[in-house]
């Protein structure tokens, strides 16, 4: 009998499909013994599946972001120059003013003005430049991380050890729960969503933001020990 949550695990699956392209192997070949486990089970319960995604998330983290700063920072730049060559003459024609004032192809795709300056067919061949553009940066992103292998295994060992700092910042939040029961069921929900930033489906989570979030809860703590002090 296949269990309940079946479109859970199938999320779980498709977070694999996408995880960084230098993701080690192993880490890759243990999410989907854990997908087929999870599947296996009559009883698994949701929690199991969030824990499952967060396991692996927390292992592809590092990868991810050495990943995305090795290749990121002329992204923008690289994608416009290859979009533009993929277009016929007049087309490009049109579209070079936007490229040339600052303004990024795929705002102007998102803008109204898209739609306003651009006939239909104009626009189909924008978005299937963008495709293909896309498919073309990823495969550059790989060859250039695999050339600069040493500087990527720098920014793993960096962004390890920024995970590693992220998950004790979280720690520290999650043990401020205990500190007054009136604030507990708040603190331990922001702690919830930090974690599932490790997910592979929710927004990072950054030493920044749970920094901010404990020294918010530090404030909280003070002035309510200040007015029981004047009590």
């Amino acid at each position: 009998m296949p269990n309940s949550h079946a479109a859970l695990v199938h999320e779980f699956r498709l977070s694999l499909d996408r995880l960084s392209p230098l993701t080690p192997k192993e880490v890759i070949e243990e999410g989907h013994r854990l997908a087929d486990d999870l599947e296996a089970k009559e009883n698994v319960s949701p929690e199991q599946i969030r824990q499952a995604l967060i396991y692996i998330g927390k292992k592809e983290f590092p990868y991810r972001k050495a990943y995305e700063e090795l290749c990121a920072k002329d992204e923008e730049s690289r994608m416009q120059t290859i979009v533009l060559k993929k277009l016929d003459a007049s087309l490009k024609e049109k579209m070079e003013p936007v490229a040339k004032y600052g303004v990024h192809i795929l705002d102007y795709v998102n803008s109204s003005l898209f739609e306003s300056q651009l006939s239909p067919e104009e626009q189909s061949a924008v978005d299937t430049a963008i495709t293909e553009a896309h498919d073309e940066l990823n495969r550059q992103c790989d060859e250039r991380a695999h050339t600069r292998k040493a500087t990527y295994e720098e920014l793993v060992t960096e962004w390890s050890a920024a995970e590693k700092r992220t998950e004790m910042l979280i720690e520290t939040l999650r043990g401020m729960a205990d500190r007054d029961e009136k604030w507990t069921d708040e603190i331990l929900a922001k702690v919830r969503i930090f974690e599932e930033g490790w997910s592979m489906i929710e927004q990072d989570p950054t030493e920044e933001d749970v920094q901010k979030e404990i020294a918010y809860w530090t404030d909280v703590f003070t002035e309510n020990s200040e007015d029981d002090s004047v009590e």
